[in-house]
């Protein structure tokens, strides 16, 4: 007769309360007394875990109580739901919030360490949770513990192992994550728990999500002001991913008069957004909205935009004369047009742009309401990017730069801009602070004249870098030239990941690889046998062997199989802590400027861990 498994699952009411660390000694600690299998211990041997786990202590009528109030059918023995049950009662409150009503509106404050306290909005985490709910509502992996309550702070507890957030970062970027390499399960442990939490930031950087100060703990110490940072982020990316030329070439519909399109491609998703409000609100007869936060705040300039998008959207709502009835009426006439559910009218009436970019984004997303570009006009746009490579090369560099988290910069478009010098001149500067004439450099240029100065300041620099500059001059630079910026850029990028490894060569990165791999060997960072995968994912095994499920390894020998180990080999390394930007085809490939930043960040990891590993000797 088989003995019937004992399902130790612990249900998510109880991960809101107990760490993952927690979580997996609790299950340690029932098992070691359930020695035959059946899912119960008696009184005796519970009270021997309480001493186990710490709480020896603890008075024996105290213990008592507990026993009688959890045993509620006097079987004399402790189930696993009783014994969670108990341990929950004997769990610290730690920290909690308090809800108030400020200037900005409804917030938590929180206290934290050293009696240091952080708030945060909580329209922003209603909106966050909804979204995450509607982005992963059809996802099997995280059935259970989606859909959330909006209303509570179930958001900082889903994320807290990392398998909801890598979900959120490929819906923000698909591919980013190959999800074979995530740790999933009811009960993972720590070790794992870490992997995924390491995963995901490393991959959060790897897509330009700024992650100053936040890492695996802001999320399993549940430091809710860190996780919204990340959240707002990756929420603005999901809700406006489609809000661009690319992806809506009848964004082109935007285009102010006499200007060139080059400028409406440097806007942001949330500017493109405000004009395309303004776009509706002009045939609407209306004035125009001056921003996303509070301008949105009384609910007409969006029913009348959705009136604009279909008619069905009546202007009802415009005859209430109190604001927060207006808005939920404009969020219920949304839904008409099958806008998300990411919002409710009261937090639309907070006015708070982070959360109006969200719902704004999914009105765009819906239906946005703009006239199809004829063959002629489309073609005048001049829509085909004939630079495929160079725009994708401009991406990585640019979330290369912006990884190096470098005061007041944040980088939408290089070549753009590149022109005044200034953006050059604080990398450069990041890079090697002895290099840069600040005294030489025009703050405000805002002329041709002084434009040009800045770009010469920045090729004088590169030369004390050694940087080799043939053919590329200050006008270059000032005249947005793409092929000689993305030079001098690539150059600033190679330098600045062998200056981290401690001044190595290529040389000496190939050599350590070889040693690492032993076999297949290879010759330098360009060897064409890489195009497998193969070799860089042993390359990951050989810094930590347990990240490695060899069979997901496939032979490498279609494309179909280079292409599945090139996304395991990504994954892996940033599973590692490995921030890298390439895209999974930089394998196949060998794009030997991607597989560089690869190899060297590998090279980190594992001196790295080197380290630690004689720190703990």
């Amino acid at each position: 007769m088989v003995e019937a498994q004992v399902d130790y699952t612990i249900p998510f009411e109880y991960k809101k309360i107990f760490s993952p660390q927690e979580c997996t000694e609790l299950v340690k600690a029932f098992k070691n007394y359930d020695k035959n299998n059946d899912g119960t211990m008696d009184a005796s041997e519970f009270k021997q875990t309480l001493k186990d786990l710490g709480h020896g202590d603890l008075p024996a009528d105290q213990v008592e109580k507990m026993l009688s109030d959890v045993d509620r059918n006097q079987d004399h023995v402790i189930s696993f739901p009783e014994f969670l049950a108990m341990f929950k009662t004997l769990k610290a409150e730690g920290k909690s919030a308090e809800v108030f009503e400020g200037a900005r509106g409804a917030a938590a404050q929180v206290k934290g360490h050293l009696g240091s306290h952080h708030t945060y909005l909580l329209e922003e985490v209603r909106t966050f949770t909804r979204l995450i709910n509607f982005t992963l509502k059809d996802d099997e992996d995280v059935k259970d513990r989606i859909p959330m309550n909006p209303d509570e702070d179930d958001v900082f507890h889903v994320l807290e192992d990392g398998v909801v957030l890598c979900k959120l970062i490929n819906a923000a970027v698909p591919d980013t994550i190959d999800m074979r390499v995530v740790n999933k399960g009811a009960n993972i442990n720590i070790y794992k728990v870490r992997e995924n939490l390491n995963l995901a930031c490393a991959a959060c950087t790897g897509i330009g999500i700024k992650m100053v100060g936040i890492d695996a703990n802001a999320f399993l110490d549940k430091k809710e002001h860190l996780i919204l940072s990340v959240l707002t982020q990756l929420a603005k990316i999901i809700a406006t991913k489609s809000v661009s030329l690319k992806d809506c070439p009848e964004i082109y519909r935007l285009l102010n008069e006499n200007e060139e399109l080059s400028e409406l491609n440097k806007l942001q998703p949330d500017q493109l957004l405000l004009r395309w409000m303004n776009f509706h609100l002009k045939n609407a007869g209306s004035d125009p909205i001056n921003n996303l936060g509070k301008d949105l705040a009384d609910g007409k300039a969006v029913t009348k935009v959705l009136n604009q998008l279909d008619e069905r959207c009546t202007l009802e709502a415009l005859s209430e004369a109190d604001d927060v009835t207006r808005c939920n009426k404009a969020v219920d006439s949304s839904k008409i047009i099958d806008v998300a559910d990411v919002i409710c009218g009261e937090d639309l009436n907070k006015g708070n742009a982070k959360v109006n970019v969200i719902f704004v984004g999914e009105m765009f997303n819906a239906k946005h309401g703009l006239q199809e570009l004829t063959k002629e006009e489309y073609e005048a746009a001049q829509m085909i990017d004939d630079d495929i490579e160079g725009s994708i090369e401009e991406r990585q560099f640019r979330l290369w730069i912006n990884s190096l988290n470098i005061d007041d910069l944040y980088v939408n478009d290089i070549f753009s801009e590149a022109s005044d010098g200034l953006l050059l001149l604080k990398v450069i500067h990041k890079i090697n602070p002895n290099v840069v004439e600040w005294n030489r450099v025009e703050k405000n240029p805002n002329s041709v004249f002084k434009r040009g100065i800045n770009c010469q300041v920045a090729i004088d620099a590169c030369k004390k870098m050694n940087i080799v500059l043939a053919g590329i001059g200050a006008e270059d630079i000032r005249d947005s030239n793409r092929k000689l910026i993305l030079a001098i850029v690539w150059q600033l990028v190679r330098i600045h990941y062998l200056q981290i490894i401690g001044s190595k060569t290529e040389n000496d990165l190939v050599k350590w690889a070889n040693e690492l791999v032993k076999d297949p060997q290879i010759s330098n960072l360009k060897d064409k046998s890489m195009k497998d995968g193969r070799f860089l994912i042993k390359l990951c095994g050989g810094i930590e062997p347990r990240a490695i499920n060899w069979d997901l390894v496939t032979p490498g020998e279609t494309e179909e199989d280079a292409m599945m180990n090139a996304k395991y080999a990504i994954s892996v390394a940033r599973k590692l802590g490995a921030v890298i930007f390439m895209v999974w085809d930089d394998i196949p490939k060998v794009n030997y400027k991607m597989i560089l930043i690869f190899v060297a960040s590998l090279y980190e990891i594992w001196e790295e861990m080197k380290n630690e590993k004689k720190e703990d000797a």
